[in-house]
């Protein structure tokens, strides 16, 4: 048997398992956005069903019954809604509701989930951001006098791709905005690029519930080069921002359950720890003894061979404290070394 953050499945299935998982994070279906990492990710898929090993900590997913989805209250006016791998919240106010990310394939379980608990009107649409598989669902919801909120970048993104299912936003704020309704106010903010250009932490101080998609998944190594981060720096910052709201419980746009801000500070505490083993991996395989080993000529493989060996040796420096302690320990540890490696020689050498 194997895990695949957290599912427990035969080897046979974890080729499938993993395609599943690379196209939740990078678009899922043939987009702008996504044709990019195809054979990227066609590679990751291959790489990582080679030679899998069993991670020391997992989770197994509920059942989620014939419903395909199940709903918690978190707090007065904040209901979780979750599918399993993905999920998100809704706000209930008596002037209407609004609903964050309509996640692609499950908005008319979403529309279920929010009749089950009221007869108001969806008011407001939230975007975290542009990914398609976290807001392709968005046209389910749009017209009859929705409005839709995200930040400038998630807009420019959105009117680049021109994808119908996922209707540009009617107000796109910069740094910060407000929405105000039926007595509660939820807080956008924007921390910087990371996970990608737009990404936005949702926040509801008066009920200490945040909201912060693709960053910080509870209890689980970041996926596959830090979800394809876009800047890792920046993301660090963005979580290390994050922690800094006063929150008790936090949604991170994937996994069966809600997190705590000790959880996310864990999260936080493997990009430090990961960004310190690189560091000592880049000081510990010397480049020129390894070509004077092999002897070869070819120097854009040699190159590929020391960046490979750096990137085993981060990942063995990580796994005795961390293969135990997070999902996905496995699969996604070596492409998270490699992308401190990539930064550490674009930016100030070790």
């Amino acid at each position: 048997m194997f895990f695949v953050s957290g599912l427990r499945c035969p080897k046979v299935l974890v080729n499938s398992i993993l395609a599943v998982a690379v196209g939740m994070l990078s678009g899922c279906v043939s987009t702008p956005e996504s044709h990019q990492h195809s054979a990227h990710n066609q590679a990751v898929v291959t790489a990582a069903a080679a030679d899998f090993e069993l991670d020391g900590y997992y989770e197994s997913l509920p059942s989620l019954g014939k419903k395909g989805y199940f709903v918690e209250q978190l707090a007065p006016e904040v209901y979780f809604f979750s599918t399993g791998i993905y999920n998100n919240l809704f706000f209930v106010t008596p002037e209407g509701v609004v609903i964050t990310d309509p996640i692609k394939g499950k908005g008319k379980l979403l529309k279920q989930a929010i009749k089950e608990v009221t007869s108001q009107p969806v008011r407001f649409m939230i975007y975290s951001h542009s990914h398609l598989d976290h807001i392709g669902d968005a046209y389910l919801f749009a017209g009859e006098g929705v409005q839709i909120v995200a930040q400038v970048e998630t807009g420019k993104a959105l009117r680049k791709y021109k994808d119908r299912n996922r209707p540009v936003p009617h107000i796109n704020f910069g740094t910060n905005y407000t929405l105000s309704i039926g007595g509660i106010s939820i807080e956008l903010i924007y921390p910087g690029e990371g996970h990608g250009k737009g990404n936005s932490i949702i926040y509801i101080p008066s009920r200490k519930v945040l909201m912060y998609v693709d960053v910080a998944t509870p209890k689980s190594v970041p996926f596959k080069n830090f979800a394809y981060t876009i800047d890792i720096a920046s993301h660090t910052r963005g979580i290390e921002k994050a922690l800094k709201l006063d929150f008790d419980v936090y949604v991170a746009g994937h996994l069966h359950r809600t997190g705590t801000r000790q959880e996310m500070e864990e999260v936080l505490a493997y990009h430090y720890a990961s960004k310190e083993a690189s560091i000592k991996a880049i000081k510990n395989v010397s480049y020129l003894k390894l070509r004077a080993k092999t002897k070869t000529k070819d120097i854009e493989n040699l190159f590929g061979e020391y960046l490979t060996e750096v990137a085993e040796q981060c990942y063995q420096i990580l796994k005795p404290e961390w293969k135990h302690r997070l999902m996905g320990f496995e699969a996604f540890t070596r492409g998270n070394c490699d992308i401190w490696i990539s930064y550490h020689r674009t930016h100030k050498a070790p």
